[in-house]
């Protein structure tokens, strides 16, 4: 319970609860100070009057806070204790030597509550209060109006109670007023802190947004191209007027450009899944050397059309392994799919696996040019652009970012390095564990 009221960190941008908090230490310290004063006046043989009036203050004193902590009634709570500190100062002033003894340090103290924990106009109300009641009985008393008790024996006595009541009261003013000064640094630093990390989540948003709109616009380019080929193609057949041989080359064009698109909407739509966290990313029981083949069969139509092949290379033994084949899938077609479109016509794409009793490491190398040292940094970031392959296949530069989201949300490790015959090498790494 101490600790949740206690708790800074529990609603860092409400200033009220911040307020609250530090009404609970100026409620230990005015407690404190009762009972202190308490053991002074005992000690110095003051009027008795006052000590039982002390009792009965610190019972009613301690229902108040027990109202603020338990129904969490500060607002009531706050104005109750001021108004119990109020009325026992006026006794304090009437049996404790009125303007010669140690009043006015309540006053002080009072007044610094009031300023602390409330607006206009109760802080107004409450300042003229204590202000009002004070100089009253200062002027009754030395008009002669009331009775003052006199329980100092002698000026040390006077000197003494005083010089504690000065001592308490600054000891109370600056450890209240800097417990106030640190908790609303730290409450502006916390809300500094929220405010930059809000801040760095816009930029990112809005960066996200820029670019998914560039996505679109890209798509809508790329897109209008096949179907308006494929229209066109369509009224030339109505009419007649392609023979076998032209349409036979238009329909491989369309065909060429069917699967391009189909693996840029396909990369899409996974990104955008991905996106908005929707895909269930399953485990199943996969066999390695399977997986490695139905790749190469799945990606040869593409590769022959550069008149290029893909040799699949398993290093170690076969294993069955519970991953996510389907998210692997996804990465290993767009590698081999990079690997095509930016090898050169007639090269071979080499796709190798390697286990190991606690790893399983893909590769895709490719013959192409080298990936130049500028670029390698931002490979998998998202860039929403065109780019061409060696016979300007075109792509959006969405794939690899894709992939290497999945990766790090599956803790796989997606990479890029070049080997030493100069080979551009994308590697995936993953974890297994052993059986």
């Amino acid at each position: 319970m101490w600790r949740k009221l206690f708790n800074l960190q529990e609603d860092p941008g409400n200033l009220e609860h911040l307020q609250q908090r530090i009404a609970l230490y100026f409620v230990f310290l005015t407690f404190f100070a009762i009972v202190f004063f308490g053991i002074s006046d005992y000690l110095l043989g003051l009027n008795s009057t006052l000590n039982y009036v002390r009792i009965v203050y610190i019972l009613l004193f301690s229902a108040c806070f027990f109202i603020m902590v338990k129904y969490r009634k500060f607002f009531l709570s706050m104005n109750l204790m001021l108004g119990l500190i109020l009325i026992f100062s006026i006794f304090n002033y009437l049996y404790n030597d009125g303007y010669q003894g140690p009043t006015l340090t309540n006053i002080f103290v009072f007044v610094v509550a009031v300023a602390i924990f409330f607006k206009k106009p109760l802080n107004l109300i409450w300042l003229l209060a204590s202000m009002g009641s004070y100089l009253v009985l200062f002027y009754l008393e030395v008009e002669s109006k009331i009775h003052v008790s006199k329980n100092y024996r002698s000026p040390q006595d006077l000197f003494l109670d005083n010089s504690i009541s000065i001592v308490l009261c600054i000891v109370f003013i600056f450890i209240g007023i800097y417990l106030l000064i640190i908790n609303y640094q730290k409450q502006h630093q916390i809300l500094l802190d929220l405010k930059k990390e809000n801040q760095i989540h816009l930029a990112e948003l809005s960066s996200l947004n820029s670019k998914k709109n560039e996505l679109i616009a890209l798509l809508s380019h790329d897109l209008r191209g096949p179907v308006n080929t494929l229209n066109a193609t369509l009224q030339l057949v109505d009419q007649g007027l392609l023979d076998e041989k032209d349409l036979s080359k238009i329909l491989f064009s369309l065909k060429s450009q069917s699967f391009q698109m189909t693996q840029v909407l396909n990369n899409t739509l996974a990104w955008v899944t991905s996106e908005m966290q929707m895909s269930e990313m399953d485990k199943t029981e996969t066999d390695l050397k399977e997986l490695g083949e139905l790749m190469v069969e799945t990606m040869s139509f593409q590769a022959i059309r550069k008149n290029q092949s893909i040799v699949f290379d398993l290093k170690g033994e076969n294993r069955q392994v519970n991953l996510e084949a389907k998210e692997v899938k996804i990465i290993l077609k767009n590698l081999l799919d990079n690997a095509i479109k930016f090898a050169p016509a007639g090269a071979t794409v080499y796709l190798s696996l390697t286990t190991s009793e606690n790893q399983i490491l893909w590769e895709v190398k490719n013959s192409g040019k080298l990936i130049s040292e500028e670029v390698r940094p931002y490979l998998f970031d998202f860039q929403v652009k065109n780019s061409f392959g060696t016979e300007k296949e075109k792509g959006t530069g969405l794939g690899l970012s894709l992939c290497k989201k999945i990766a790090d949300h599956l803790g796989m490790r997606l990479g890029y390095r070049v080997s030493e015959l100069q080979e551009n090498v994308f590697f995936l790494e993953i974890k297994v564990k052993s059986e």
